[in-house]
């Protein structure tokens, strides 16, 4: 996946696409990572070997995804979305399914009747999980993970209408791709944050595991320590990085499409590496 800077966070989600439900749920990384792969899957006239590369870097960058979120988003909520997602990916990976939809059926389809399909069946999912009052029971897992598919796929839908003709599927493909790689690097951004905590557990009995954990997440990570560090980061405090949501409410001019050289970065710009320097004792 081709990584330039951060634009996916505020892409992924369109506000102008109307929620299935009056409460919105909290985004979490992990299943709107999810459900953007699941509709690459699905999407037609796509070589395999490019959906087979997304599918490998979306395992790996879960990895690294599910240790950030498991230490730093203790949001009951969002630990079920968590979940949600887990339960998504196995289908995703292992059959070709979501929510057991399967994403292989494209025969003689576009990607517009394919997000258009997406999008109903999402709807339909949550309907049938509503009570007799008609609300909906929003910690139930499938309803988290088809109101975030509906959400998405609607985004796309929406996306592709506004351009002067229909992008091709490649082209749907490519957009959905750096869509991805965006969300995970800004969630990467808490990974030295991660590694210092797991580094300093409180619990003595479980601090030398947590050690080896930190160990493990820094070997698999200097390569996107490498690129995060060219990358100039908006103006959030350490808690708000850690949210999808707080990263989706920025205004566009502090998250530029482009990201500049560590050259360009002012001194007083915050910056990745600062207060994270890591000492294991």
């Amino acid at each position: 996946m081709m990584v330039e800077g951060f634009s996916g966070v505020l892409k992924f989600d369109n506000d102008k696409v109307w929620p299935l439900y009056s409460e919105e749920d909290q985004n979490s990384w992990s299943l709107v990572a999810v459900t953007f792969t699941a509709i690459v899957v699905a999407l037609p006239n796509i070589e395999k070997d490019k959906v087979k590369g997304l599918l490998v870097s979306m395992t790996e960058g879960l990895e690294l995804v599910k240790h950030i979120e498991e230490s730093l988003n203790a949001d009951e909520e969002l630990v079920k979305a968590s979940k949600a997602s887990r339960r998504v990916v196995i289908e995703v990976e292992l059959y070709g399914t979501w929510l057991q939809a399967d994403l292989k059926n494209k025969a003689g389809k576009t990607s517009k009747d394919i997000l258009q399909w997406l999008g109903d069946r999402a709807a339909k999912i949550v309907q049938s999980n509503s009570n007799i009052n008609g609300s909906q029971d929003h910690s139930h897992e499938n309803v988290l993970a088809a109101n975030a598919m509906y959400q998405i796929s609607q985004t796309i839908l929406m996306h592709c209408s506004e351009q002067e003709e229909w992008p091709t599927d490649v082209e749907v493909f490519e957009w959905v791709s750096k869509i991805i790689a965006d969300i995970f690097l800004a969630c990467f951004t808490n990974l030295p944050r991660v590694i210092t905590m797991k580094c300093h557990h409180d619990a003595i009995e479980k601090r030398q595991d947590s050690i080896c954990t930190a160990a493990r997440i820094l070997g698999k990570s200097k390569a996107i320590m490498n690129i995060l560090k060219g990358r100039q980061l908006p103006n959030l405090d350490m808690d708000s990085v850690a949210y999808l949501d707080k990263w989706h409410a920025l205004p566009t001019s502090q998250i530029p499409e482009d990201s500049p050289s560590l050259s360009q970065i002012p001194e007083d710009s915050p910056s990745l590496n600062e207060s994270h320097e890591i000492t294991i004792l």
